[in-house]
């Protein structure tokens, strides 16, 4: 009985999966034909790029020479400080001095990141913002190919455009957010796209959801809940895949740090109302919850070694085949090992995340 329940798991596993990789590659193949009918015809959408940070003094200046040396220079950028502790305004504002672009520092009057981008958005002259963290590095065309995208996708219900965000220097961490990215992806051919990064999101001004969407009693979900709150009203989110439309963030600088960040993901997956990432996130939860148990079957010897095995590696092979493909679009360098820890920690790492994302209360910083 065991071993049927395990096949049928495998086998619906194996169909999710194939199908956020039949769409994430149909995904590659519109772009890359989208993209050879339409460079030299569609003009370059104006934006505003909107950092809301929290003491990033020290990095800063070189999220700012990183926008110096843009292809496409933005109408403005809008440094939005959330109560720093450290110097974080002060910089901001001589660096502003010191810079020949057009940039404009705000203090934000009430607390939290979903607040300073608000503030943000509120001040942009544009149709379009962007927003961005202060710790990525933009490639030189980032803003050029993200304001093509948007050109290129003039329907008047577009709200939003998510743009791929990479961690650098590989690893696990690398290859487990890319996943990640990689599903978002496959999820946004019909404009209804699960999830998008804070670190690269760019929104029409117009349709940002309002407030009570946003969820303002949990810090965290500035990005997801802003992409389910557009679709909620009615229009449609999409996917800039194109590798320069691609930023790099840092890893997480300690492991306290990744689980924080994890958990903080976790904590928001109680309010989704995007069917596809709600029930993807139950059914993730699901598999990982169910190779425990089968785990804790085997070690009181009510499951075989057989079974074991054939779960925990025939769900690892199946991810693998997906995550494969996305981290080759991401140029991210991965080893046998890689894959080997993630397929053993994986499991216990899903519940965890949900379990403590959804008691404890969640920070931005």
């Amino acid at each position: 009985m065991l071993f049927i329940v395990i096949i049928l798991i495998l086998i619906t596993h194996a169909t999710i999966v194939g199908q956020w990789l039949s769409r994430f590659i149909r995904l590659s193949a519109s772009e890359t034909n989208h993209k050879s009918e339409t460079v030299g015809n569609d003009e370059i959408e104006p934006l505003t790029v909107i950092v809301a940070c929290k003491n990033e003094a020290h990095r800063l200046e070189v999220f700012l020479k990183g926008l110096a040396r843009q292809t496409t220079s933005a109408a403005e950028i809008i440094v939005v400080d959330d109560n720093s502790t450290d110097s974080t305004l002060q910089v901001a504002r001589l660096l502003s001095k010191q810079s020949q672009l057009k940039i404009s520092v705000i203090a934000n009057k009430e607390s939290g990141k979903k607040a300073a981008i608000r503030t943000g958005i509120k001040n942009a002259q544009t149709k379009w913002v962007i927003t961005t963290d202060a710790d990525v590095i933009c490639p030189e065309k980032w803003l050029e190919s993200m304001g093509l995208c948007i050109s290129s996708h003039a329907d008047g219900k577009v709200g939003a455009i998510a743009g791929p965000v990479r961690i650098m220097n590989g690893g696990i961490e690398s290859i487990d957010y890319a996943a990640m990215m990689g599903w978002a992806a496959s999820t946004s051919l019909n404009g209804k796209t699960a999830m998008a990064s804070a670190a690269n999101l760019a929104i029409r001004v117009d349709l940002y959801p309002r407030n009570e969407q946003m969820h303002s009693e949990i810090e965290s979900g500035d990005d997801v809940f802003a992409v389910h709150g557009i679709i909620e009203n009615g229009n449609k989110v999409f996917w800039s895949h194109e590798f320069n439309s691609c930023v790099d963030t840092h890893p997480a600088e300690s492991l306290a740090h990744l689980l924080s960040q994890r958990f903080r993901w976790g904590s928001k997956a109680k309010y989704y109302t995007h069917n596809g990432a709600l029930i993807t996130s139950i059914w993730v939860a699901f598999v990982a919850a169910t190779q425990i148990v089968i785990l804790l079957l085997f070690l009181t010897r009510f499951a075989s070694l057989t079974e074991i095995l054939m779960l925990w590696f025939g769900r690892a092979a199946i991810d693998i085949i997906f995550t494969k493909n996305v981290t080759k679009w991401y140029r991210i360098r991965t080893t046998a090992i890689d894959w080997l820890i993630l397929s053993i920690i994986y499991p216990f790492q899903v519940p965890a995340v949900f379990i403590f994302g959804l008691i404890n209360k969640p920070k931005w910083k």
